[in-house]
């Protein structure tokens, strides 16, 4: 009687999720390219030309300051036989030290510009993840899928030219804060470390 029960209860189990299954409705998705949308966007365009002007502007303060060291230099070298050798010895290492100290400031602005440059381009794509978002929400979106994953797609699926038109709409301009520490580079004697 059991078995009989168990057999029944197994048939009827089987039997009713195909019976109650509706059938699934295919998801709605939306495509979108950020990295296109990063390098598109107004904001990031913006963002990029004002990194490249400081960083054109420094390097041309390092290039002044390179000349002369390099002038230093030269000079140390052509009094060297002149010179007693402590003199010597001491401008050298002040030569040095200035060489050094230039080195790291350029290596510390490289830095300092490479965090302001990923603050800003990180507010522009949050500012684009929620336009992608919003666009979801409208076309009641169940996916956003990156462009980059998919081998195919119908090309009514990709919505990056919206978000980008809408991202420029937002945010046309990103204005960079660009931080002025005190200029270490021009507390010291003109001269510079090679610009890398």
């Amino acid at each position: 009687m059991r078995r009989g029960m168990a057999a029944a209860l197994s048939f009827a189990l089987a039997a009713a999720p195909a019976a109650a299954q509706a059938p699934l409705t295919p998801p709605t998705v939306i495509v979108v390219d950020m990295t296109q949308i990063m390098r598109d966007a107004k904001a990031a365009k913006d963002i990029q030309s004002q990194i490249e002007t400081e960083m054109n502007a420094y390097s041309n303060q390092v290039s002044q300051k390179e000349a002369a060291l390099k002038t230093m230099r030269d000079d140390l070298e052509r009094q060297r036989t002149a010179l007693a050798p402590d003199v010597f010895n001491v401008r050298s290492q002040e030569y040095q030290e200035q060489y050094a100290s230039l080195d790291r400031d350029v290596q510390a602005k490289r830095q300092e510009m490479q965090q302001t440059y990923s603050e800003a381009m990180t507010k522009v794509e949050n500012s684009a993840l929620q336009i992608i978002a919003q666009l979801a929400k409208e076309r009641k979106a169940d996916m956003v899928v990156a462009k980059a994953a998919l081998l195919y797609m119908n090309d009514g699926l990709d919505l990056t030219a919206e978000v980008t038109k809408r991202l420029d709409a937002k945010l046309p301009t990103m204005t960079v804060d660009l931080k002025k520490p005190p200029d270490t580079v021009a507390q010291q004697p003109e001269g510079a470390a090679p610009a890398k």
